[in-house]
């Protein structure tokens, strides 16, 4: 058995090693092939694209910035840094800047290219983003959105950011449609039926168990659905329901703190504050810093009166 384990581990490194000596071979040849031809913008892109398969988004920012040094009215081009820019203002050291340079980028892939439906789809996203910085950026997002939708339908991730417009604005049955679209292009795409379930959830409406199941059939393990089926039980004072949904979340996250503290409350709603206060106690297990935790706790051993414990 031992033999056996220690080959996997040295088939497993000797993997690891070849990858590692793949990479930087290519990453090699495509550099000296950049250095004998420095104005060629595909092996720049090449490069580009590598790097960005291993999130090495600053890498692939400089190789841009050469590139739109090259040829700087390639509305690809700006697409593509505005691509990555954003992906860098999401990080959590990212400044303000970046977002800008996504808007700066985008704006000119457009004016280069109007039928550009992807610079139009990133930006109806960034716009949804920029919302707490910008109070028009919604409306801004659902004319690019839509005019991404004009010049190319088959986008299920557009129409899942209609509908996330049409929801922060309280539209759910055009939300619904929106994201029904996305599911109708593409049927094994999990975002849709979250947001359908998650919509219906909004309206306290049972059909969201139906579309939470759909996604699970999908991805069974999928705890931020297994939360929500739970809590829409949960809010419901549907207990029974509520604890084997609850059950089921922690049979893939057993730490997962915020069941732990839902169960506990619902515990406290039957009465049933021993084992409430178990359920706050392994919350804090899980997160040392979970206040209202304490606080419940607290509360059911004062219930059970037990004073000092409280």
């Amino acid at each position: 058995m031992f033999s056996l384990f220690f080959l996997f581990l040295l088939f497993f490194s000797c993997s690891s090693l070849e990858k590692e000596i793949d990479t930087k071979l290519n990453i090699s040849s495509l550099t000296k092939a950049i250095n004998q031809d420095p104005k060629n913008v595909d092996l720049f892109l090449k490069r580009v694209d590598f790097n960005l398969e291993r999130s090495e988004f600053e890498s692939a920012l400089f190789d841009l910035k050469q590139c739109l040094s090259i040829d700087s009215l390639d509305p690809y081009l700006h697409y593509k840094i505005a691509e990555v820019y954003f992906e860098l203002s999401k990080q959590s050291y990212s400044h303000q800047r970046y977002a800008i340079l996504v808007r700066n980028h985008l704006n000119k892939s457009i004016e280069l290219d109007d039928k550009n439906y992807k610079s139009h789809a990133l930006l109806g996203e960034f716009y949804l983003a920029w919302y707490a910085v910008d109070s028009s950026a919604y409306q801004k997002a659902f004319f690019h959105l839509n005019n991404s939708l004009d010049l190319e339908y088959n986008q299920e991730e557009v129409h899942k950011n209609l509908g996330y417009f049409f929801r922060k604005t309280k539209q759910y049955k055009k939300a619904i449609n929106c994201f029904r679209n996305s599911i109708n292009i593409n049927p094994t795409y999990i975002e849709g039926y979250i947001e359908i379930g998650q919509t219906y959830h909004l309206q306290n409406d049972t059909l969201a168990i139906i579309y939470y199941n759909n996604a699970l059939k999908l991805e069974p393990n999928n705890l931020i659905v297994l939360y929500n089926k739970a809590m829409f039980y949960q809010q419901n004072k549907q207990w029974n329901l509520a604890l084997e949904a609850y059950g089921d979340l922690h049979k893939i996250d057993r730490f997962h703190a915020n069941g732990h503290y839902n169960l506990g409350f619902i515990h406290m709603e039957l009465g049933l504050h021993n084992i409430a206060t178990n359920n706050f106690s392994d919350a804090i297990y899980t997160n040392s810093n979970y206040f209202q935790a304490y606080y419940a706790r607290g509360s059911c051993y004062e219930t059970l009166g037990n004073i000092a414990q409280a």
